[in-house]
């Protein structure tokens, strides 16, 4: 399985999510700024992190680099 980060990284071809994204238990992705906006962006493959990953667009920008260049972050 892979993490959240490598999911969006490989599908995204840009950041979508708020401040962060994170995964619920059923597979939806959930975009934050931490306080009160929360909007659903739809579903993916379930992580292998979902429980504890948090993605930003700075984590999401870096490893979307790496991935392209063929290089681990």
């Amino acid at each position: 399985m892979a993490k959240l980060i490598e999911i969006l990284a490989r599908d995204w071809q840009q950041w979508k999510g708020g401040q962060r994204v994170y995964q619920d238990a059923d597979g939806h992705l959930i975009a934050s700024d931490g306080y009160y906006f929360r909007t659903d962006l739809g579903a993916a493959e379930t992580a292998s992190d979902r429980e504890t990953a948090v993605v930003t667009e700075p984590k999401w920008t870096a490893q979307r680099a790496a991935a392209q260049q063929g290089t681990t972050p």
